[in-house]
């Protein structure tokens, strides 16, 4: 299933104007560099949504946290505390 939200369009948008470079060899170089950016990004992401997720903790119960983003109250506290859903490579 395809994820459509204005965070993930804006990424395809990247990536459609990187598939748009009319030169194949610059084209790829630069897929390649996005590539390797991934685990970075991934990262700097994790970290900002912990980040705004402490912020809605601050005013808000672990229930309301869990309710405002639609999911369970131990991931709510996951996050908080950077625990990723996903194993780290």
């Amino acid at each position: 299933m395809t994820e459509t939200s204005p965070a993930a369009d804006a990424i395809r948008a990247v990536i459609a104007d990187l598939a748009a470079i009319p030169d194949a060899t610059t084209r790829a170089r630069a897929l390649g560099d996005l590539l390797d950016a991934i685990p970075d990004l991934q990262a700097e992401i994790r970290a900002a949504r912990q980040d705004a997720v402490v912020e809605m903790r601050s005013g808000m119960t672990l229930a309301e946290t869990a309710t405002a983003l639609g999911i369970s109250g131990p991931r709510v506290s996951q996050i908080v505390s950077g625990i990723s859903r996903t194993a780290k490579k």
